[in-house]
């Protein structure tokens, strides 16, 4: 998956992840793009610890 693929499939996955809120999700598709590698982790974690990760990414970035 490219880069390009990963952004315009961040949305969709991020409203997947179960528990996430609406400001963690919007804060989650600001600043994960800008970090390329840390997109490719987050679509490589089995989706149950998705959720987990993404709170903190976002505590840390």
């Amino acid at each position: 998956m490219t880069i390009q693929e990963s952004a315009l499939k961040l949305y969709p996955t991020l409203c997947e992840v179960e528990g996430l809120t609406e400001d963690e999700r919007y804060q989650a598709l600001s600043k994960i793009p800008d970090h390329p590698t840390q997109m490719l982790i987050f679509f490589s974690l089995p989706s149950v610890v998705r959720l987990e990760w993404v709170r903190r990414f976002l505590a840390n970035h």
